[in-house]
């Protein structure tokens, strides 16, 4: 997917880390574009005593610093209010009703060629058969380490996606961006835009949200008997789609 520069359209470098938003390929067979591609998370491990506090959302560190040093046993540096140093499965944060009613009839699976950790975590849920052609996708990414600390490493990551999916550059061959929007009442900074492409019949939203260090991106398209999905059902569903992830987040 070609993009200027060193940040691509689903398939994201983050600016300081290796954190990388999955990248997408033509599904054979009616040619469905599919949003995947496997990524790394790398994530800096600092070796200082500390006290730890083992949740998802973690209080203990002030600007990066260290927290209380106990005893002489090994521990683990505490992530600042707001911050996740892991993520939860993807496939259990976004509820069966709004999976089956963007993707009926599709099994959550995690990504093909997607290598999960705790950093990272992506699912997806496929309906290929029929005249109804749907594809969803939701990921999440915990930007732990970089310049500044995660969450303004999250900034800079998210602000480069921003760039690229809102400037079209991104695309795949075939692929025109049509509309792009804000995204309100989640998250902390939020957009969504729509890609048609009329020679595969296929159109797609992506929808990208940041909460404190964490990323949460959806990819929904498809197509209906030949005809792109439209705009509005896609940017609508992939809007749904992240909000319901981000709720089951906040849930975890």
């Amino acid at each position: 997917m070609p993009v200027s520069g060193s940040h691509r359209s689903g398939n994201h470098r983050a600016g300081s880390g290796s954190h990388r938003r999955v990248g997408r390929e033509r599904r054979p067979g009616r040619r469905l574009a599919a949003l995947l591609a496997g990524v790394a998370a790398g994530v800096g491990v600092c070796v200082l005593a500390a006290f730890a506090i083992f949740s998802g959302l973690g209080v203990g560190r002030d600007g990066g610093e260290s927290g209380e040093v106990i005893g002489s046993g090994a521990a683990e540096t505490t992530p600042a209010r707001g911050e996740r140093n892991h993520v939860p499965d993807a496939c259990e944060v976004l509820s069966r009703e709004i999976a089956d009613r963007l993707a009926p009839g599709a099994q959550s699976n995690p990504a093909d060629n997607y290598q999960a950790s705790d950093q990272q975590s992506q699912c997806v849920w496929g309906a290929y058969n029929g005249e109804r052609k749907r594809q969803l996708t939701v990921e999440l990414r915990a930007i732990t380490d970089g310049q500044g600390g995660p969450v303004e490493a999250a900034r800079r990551t998210f602000a480069d996606e921003r760039a690229a999916d809102e400037s079209g550059k991104a695309l795949l061959a075939g692929q025109e961006l049509t509309e792009k929007r804000d995204v309100e009442g989640v998250g902390e900074e939020g957009y969504v835009v729509y890609s048609v492409d009329k020679g595969q019949g296929s159109g797609e939203a992506i929808a990208n949200v940041r909460l404190g260090n964490v990323l949460v991106t959806v990819h929904y398209g498809g197509g209906d008997d030949g005809d792109a999905l439209g705009s509005s059902a896609a940017m609508d569903g992939a809007e749904e789609a992240v909000k319901g992830a981000v709720d089951g987040l906040n849930a975890s």
